[in-house]
């Protein structure tokens, strides 16, 4: 398999970065994951701008440009005869703010992880984790309270955590962003508290025709209020939760499969039938 490195392929085994590199160790560093199905990429403009604006925010300065990234992106699917797969976009800034000195991976690291069906027929189970990301908008190689969050739901038997914030507000999962539906509300938090996701993005838009979109606190000592809560992500679309912590959500979830059905013939018209 090859991976591209500041827009050529190389080996997998050639894409290293040295222990002593500063970018590196200091997390000056930003992410994002497509997913591939069917040969073609979700959403890729929509992806490599959100990596390029995460670039931004941290003040990485580097020469890539979103077309030739798209073109990059383009080439490893097709050298690497990618069918279902995840790819991960990792751009590690110089500290010194030498942009020769950016590096640009595009790597796949994995194939597709296909939920069971009884996730979206019946709900997952969720906890609440204390903490939030240093910087709440972009996606960084910081990812240590992600990873610890996640062990403490899989230990906890739950498939996800959602972190909460200092003063008891729901932000977003481990790994996917938080919906609440109260009536014809769907509410999520503020932009600035949270990751704008691709899934989110669209689901936001979409959504307008059904529901008020409300950007407001989802404080956790009142999740009980709520008629139905779900998370969204690449991988997992839009996933309903029957539970969190001890709070319990048995109403067949109705208006989250809506949504669900409304973001997959979205996806599927713009994206497997192109």
């Amino acid at each position: 398999m090859h991976t591209i490195f500041n827009g050529q392929l190389i080996e997998d085994f050639d894409a290293t970065i040295p222990a002593t590199d500063k970018g590196y160790f200091f997390d000056f560093a930003v992410y994002d994951s497509t997913k591939v199905i069917q040969g073609k990429s979700f959403f890729p403009e929509f992806h490599i701008e959100r990596l390029l604006n995460f670039a931004a925010q941290l003040e990485i300065i580097h020469p890539f440009s979103q077309k030739e990234v798209e073109n990059w992106l383009d080439a490893l699917i097709e050298k690497n005869e990618l069918t279902d797969a995840y790819v991960r976009f990792l751009l590690v800034g110089d500290p010194a703010g030498k942009p020769e000195k950016a590096k640009l991976f595009i790597s796949s690291v994995t194939g597709i992880t296909y939920y069971p069906n009884k996730f979206y027929s019946e709900g997952i189970k969720t906890i609440t984790y204390q903490g939030e990301r240093c910087f709440p908008t972009a996606k960084t190689t910081d990812l240590l309270l992600g990873f610890l969050a996640k062990r403490e739901a899989t230990r906890s038997g739950a498939e996800e955590a959602l972190l909460v914030d200092n003063n008891g507000f729901i932000r977003e999962g481990s790994s996917s962003n938080f919906f609440a539906i109260r009536g014809k509300e769907l509410i999520v938090p503020p932009d600035k508290k949270n990751l704008l996701g691709i899934t989110k993005k669209i689901l936001l838009e979409i959504a307008e025709e059904k529901f008020d979109i409300v950007k407001a606190d989802i404080p956790r000592t009142k999740i009980a209020s709520y008629d139905e809560v779900f998370i969204t992500s690449t991988l997992r679309n839009v996933m309903p939760i029957r539970q969190i912590n001890d709070v319990a959500f048995e109403n067949g979830f109705e208006k989250t499969k809506m949504l669900a059905a409304m973001f997959k013939k979205y996806y599927t018209k713009h994206t497997l039938k192109n």
